[in-house]
């Protein structure tokens, strides 16, 4: 059975798991997909082709959500 934490416990920090929020913005793959992916897009339109639909959708709401950190 593990020990019981008090509050005391809490205010010193022992035992408590605190979020720290992933910075996927600052990661290489990351960076060379904002810059690279706009071009990409537009030479694929250029040859007539596209992404397929959920690809598009999830690198929308993607980059937009880590603009909007940035």
């Amino acid at each position: 059975m593990s020990p019981k934490l008090t509050a005391r416990d809490a205010d010193k920090g022992l035992g408590v798991n605190r979020y720290q929020r992933h910075q996927p913005e600052q990661t290489l793959l990351y960076q060379l997909i904002e810059q690279h992916y706009p071009a990409f897009i537009t030479q694929l339109a250029a040859q007539g082709s596209t992404l397929p639909g959920y690809v598009q959708r999830e690198f929308g709401r993607s980059c937009a959500s880590l603009r909007s950190r940035h």
